[in-house]
């Protein structure tokens, strides 16, 4: 398996690698800084991640702008989405299912909280 996390904040993308190592041993985390990054890990990587797990504000690319782009690419189509964010009204949590997003993780979020929204979007 093959898991992408996007965040700009180096600590929150530390957590959730270690988190991700932890719950999914055999999985490769590749890791990203905004969504420009996250294009290119894309777009460099010999296979596509099963999943993608992104933060909403990013400099460079926020998490939006990312999810239309990967969502413009057939290539990518079986790739599953998860948005993170601290910003949780409804509105943000609406237009990100419309971007594609699978799942809406609101942070501050538990180790439970992540494996639960990964394990329902990859179907195991």
């Amino acid at each position: 398996m093959k898991i992408m996390v996007l965040d700009d904040n180096p600590e929150i993308l530390s957590m959730v690698t270690t988190m991700l190592e932890t719950f999914y041993s055999e999985a490769q985390i590749i890791a990203g800084r905004n969504g420009a990054e996250g294009l290119a890990l894309l777009n460099s990587a010999d296979t596509s991640p099963d999943v993608i797990l992104t933060n909403l504000r990013m400099p460079t690319m926020d998490g939006m702008a990312f999810m239309s782009e990967v969502r413009h690419n057939t290539t990518w189509d079986n790739i599953r989405l998860v948005m993170m964010s601290a910003i949780t009204s409804a509105e943000v949590e609406t237009e990100a299912a419309a971007k594609g997003a699978q799942a809406f993780l609101r942070k501050p979020f538990t180790s439970a909280d992540l494996r639960a929204a990964l394990n329902q979007v990859l179907g195991i």
